[in-house]
Formats: structure tokens, sequence, C-alpha cells
């Protein structure tokens, strides 16, 4: 695996296999890489000739008040996790590059960015689309592997691709999940040893509203009113959302039918925690 730090150093790295017309998968990481991500990579592997994975804590996605200088670095151990899952090339870009001194650009889909998460994050989405935008444009990609784990950013991404008419398909990744159910997700690590199980109850409830929903014996909105009252007393002491929406426009739903999702944002303690399901 080569490990390259400057976008010059990616482009000369990618210059033959691009000669060669070979394809390049790309998989964007914030780091302290878990299962999840490397699902991201061993799907590119699977599909792609070149796998590029990039480790980059993007700080216009961080609000005020947010962990940008608490969130999980590990520079050597993520390093050693894109070798084992079959990366060709692990890019380590600096914000100073990809956001230069004067940078004034932004990318942003309010109508898609403004719901769910954006509500309590406004300025989250603009700086994940600006990151990722400028990202496929220096690299262009065949494709970029996303979870979906982070669905709403999956919808906004898509969006983006399309709306600017960029030549690069955007794949969706399952959620990696463990044994209890709980979404792999960096933030685990803020949980505490009695918070897990709390966590763990929030894909139980969307599994279970899941089916009823599926069922439709009760309206959308009686089976949303039972999954807040069964989250708040598994312990959780704040729900920013839980709600059913069409998986494209990410609008409220009345009827579930297939391919909605349930999403839902929840707080144990200090730590915010996403999750959804399908229809």
């Amino acid at each position: 695996m080569i490990v390259v730090r400057s976008t010059a150093e990616l482009r000369r790295a990618l210059a033959e296999p691009r000669r060669q017309g070979k394809s390049v998968g790309y998989v964007p990481t914030m780091g302290a890489l878990h299962e999840g991500h490397l699902a991201l990579v061993r799907a590119a592997r699977g599909r792609d000739d070149v796998v590029v994975a990039s480790v980059f804590v993007n700080p216009l996605q961080f609000g005020p008040n947010e962990d940008f200088e608490t969130y999980p670095r590990d520079e050597e151990r993520d390093l050693g996790l894109c070798e084992k899952a079959e990366a060709d090339i692990a890019w380590l870009p600096t914000a100073e590059e990809l956001f230069p001194p004067g940078f004034g650009v932004t990318v942003a889909v309010p109508r898609l960015s403004g719901v769910l998460c954006g509500e309590g994050r406004p300025t989250h989405f603009a700086g994940v689309t600006t990151e990722l935008s400028k990202i496929l444009i220096l690299l262009a990609p065949t494709a970029v592997y996303l979870g979906e784990k982070d669905f709403q950013q999956l919808v906004v991404m898509k969006a983006v691709v399309r709306d600017l008419g960029l030549p690069v398909e955007v794949r969706s990744v399952p959620t990696v999940r463990e044994v209890d159910g709980l979404a792999l997700s960096s933030r685990n690590a803020y949980l505490a040893v009695d918070e897990r199980p709390v966590a763990a109850s929030l894909f139980r409830t969307l599994s279970e509203l899941a089916t009823q929903l599926r069922a439709e014996t009760e309206p959308v909105e009686a089976v949303l009113a039972e999954g807040r009252r069964a989250l708040t007393e598994a312990g959780v002491n704040r729900i920013d959302y839980l709600e059913l929406v069409d998986s494209e426009t990410l609008d409220p739903v009345p009827a579930a039918t297939p391919g909605n999702r349930l999403v839902a944002a929840i707080g144990i303690g200090s730590t915010r925690l996403i999750d959804n399901v399908a229809i």
C-alpha cells in the first residue's frame, strides 16, 4: 500500500493506472477506522482496480462546541487497517491543501440538508458536501463508496453528484453492526460501559417499529410515538428525531411503503448516535 499526503503525490500514484484505463474506487473516512469503514474498502476492492482510502478529519463539518479537537485520531492504526483491507493507496491530505487561505466556495443542498440531522447541525452537511465535492473533482474516481449508516449524508451526496453532473457513481454499502445490533461508529468510543446497553436499544427499537410499520396495523404516527416511549424507557435521554421518511426526498411519509426509511438520532449522555432501517 502506498501512503500519500499531497494531491500531487496522489496524481502521480494514479497516473499509470489511469493510462491503463483502470477503474478507481474511493473510500472517504475521518479515521478512527472500524469494520464499517473496512467494509467500504472491501466493497471497492471487489469492484474496482485501484482502491484509494482517505483519512481526513474535515473541520468544515464540525459546528461550534462539537468534538473536532477530541475526535479520535490514530494514524498508525488507521494505516494498518487500510492495508489489511487491501487498499492500494492511503491518502492523508491536510486541511491547508484542501482549504487554503482564501478558500471561499461552499457546495450545499439546502432542501435535503436542513432536515433531520441538519436541524440541530445547520452547517454540518455543507461542510461534508463542500469537502467531498472538492475531493471528487481532484481525485476523479470511478466510484465513491458511502455507508448506509449515515443515510442522510448518502442521500445528500447522491444529489450533489447528480446535480453537478460529476462523472462518478455513488455506491452504498449496508451498515455494519456489533453483535447487539449497535451500528459501528467512531463515536461509540465515547459511550460509558453502562450506556452501551442503552445504545443497543436504538437498533432493537427501530427493528421492532419497522416490523409494525410493514404490517400496517397502526397509523405511522402512533407507531413512532410508541418508539419514542420505548427509547425513553430504555434510558435514552434525548431524541432528536424518529421519523419515517421517503428514501430520496427525506420528506416524512404518512404510510409505510417499500423503500421508505425509518431514521433516528438520539443522545445518550454526551454521545449522539444515528441509525436507520429500511422498510
